[in-house]
């Protein structure tokens, strides 16, 4: 099959380009949380979606490529989508089906003939509405192809950021179309993270009963704390190594640079939100704009501003 035929967006998936070089989770960070959702997924008798919400920055997106990136090591990444506003076709829902279906061929190549039918059947079919593009590309086609019948098989797509896609609308109708039973040879799951925002809540009100769903504020304040930590103590270390390669030994950073004290002054700065510790780590590696331990001090002299507020603490700096 000519995959051409179906409209695509390209760099919308976990490990395209544009999302290359952004984060995972850092070993031994988020382990519950991972586990909870791996345990999910491998239960048969789950529900078929599980929605991850939160607060901005506190990591969404991240989780979304960790967790997308082990169910493709385990061969049980079925598709992805990462919608991302003002980026072109990965703000909207207009090719959102046809990329998962385009993807989804290529996981399991049985699926081609079936959907190269329906499109002969019906070629205009990428520009139909969300359900019949869905109904038509991927459901009827997973219910025909053949499996083994002493094997139960399943697999996971991956949607990040659905507060992303600009039409309210699409997004009710997604997360609608995606909690309907599906009769399939295959059982079909769908990770979705997302802001809360309104829409989005009434669309999982929606469907009440038929989704797993956390939010990543409600995470014990230790673990995330823990978590950070980790995350800034091993991101420090390596600043610390490859700028100490840079310099001669007299301009050195000591071994124990910036020390417990400082880190866990930043992380009291940054809890929830991981991207403040990635932010700040980031400016502090930044060569252009000095060394990294002038760079840190720039960043402490937020911590003690009492009116200065999260968003204040990681981007002021920044901007000044």
């Amino acid at each position: 099959m000519d995959l051409g035929e179906l409209r695509s967006v390209d760099n919308a998936e976990f490990d395209s380009h544009d999302e290359e070089h952004n984060a995972r989770c850092y070993q031994g960070t988020r382990v519950e949380l991972l586990r909870q959702i791996d345990t999910w997924a491998s239960n048969r008798g789950s529900e078929r979606i599980f929605w991850l919400n939160g607060m901005a920055g506190t990591g969404k997106s991240t989780i979304s490529r960790t967790v997308a990136q082990t169910f493709a090591d385990k061969g049980d990444l079925g598709a992805s989508f990462f919608f991302k506003r003002g980026e072109g076709d990965r703000g909207h829902a207009g090719m959102f089906i046809t990329t998962i279906a385009t993807q989804l061929i290529q996981k399991l190549p049985s699926l081609a003939p079936h959907v190269q039918n329906a499109i002969e059947a019906n070629p205009g079919i990428s520009k139909k509405a969300l359900k019949q593009q869905f109904d038509t590309l991927v459901l009827q086609p997973l219910g025909k192809i053949q499996t083994h019948p002493q094997k139960s098989s399943s697999i996971v797509i991956v949607i990040d950021a659905l507060d992303e896609c600009d039409r309210e609308e699409d997004v009710r109708t997604i997360i609608r179309l995606f909690s309907v039973k599906h009769i399939t040879s295959i059982q079909i799951k769908f990770f979705l993270t997302s802001r809360p925002e309104l829409p989005i809540r009434l669309g999982f009100e929606d469907i009440s009963s038929k989704y797993e769903g956390l939010a990543l504020h409600q995470i014990p304040e230790p673990i995330i704390k823990e978590d950070i930590s980790a995350f800034l103590e091993h991101q420090l270390a390596m600043i610390r190594k490859d700028y100490n390669k840079s310099v001669s030994q007299n301009r050195q950073l000591p071994a124990h640079w910036p020390g417990h004290t400082t880190i866990q002054s930043l992380v009291g700065m940054a809890i929830p939100l991981f991207i403040f510790a990635t932010t700040v780590c980031r400016f502090i590696n930044d060569r252009k704009c000095g060394q990294p331990k002038d760079q840190l001090a720039k960043v402490l002299k937020y911590e003690t501003r009492s009116q200065a507020s999260k968003l204040d603490a990681t981007y002021l700096p920044v901007l000044d």
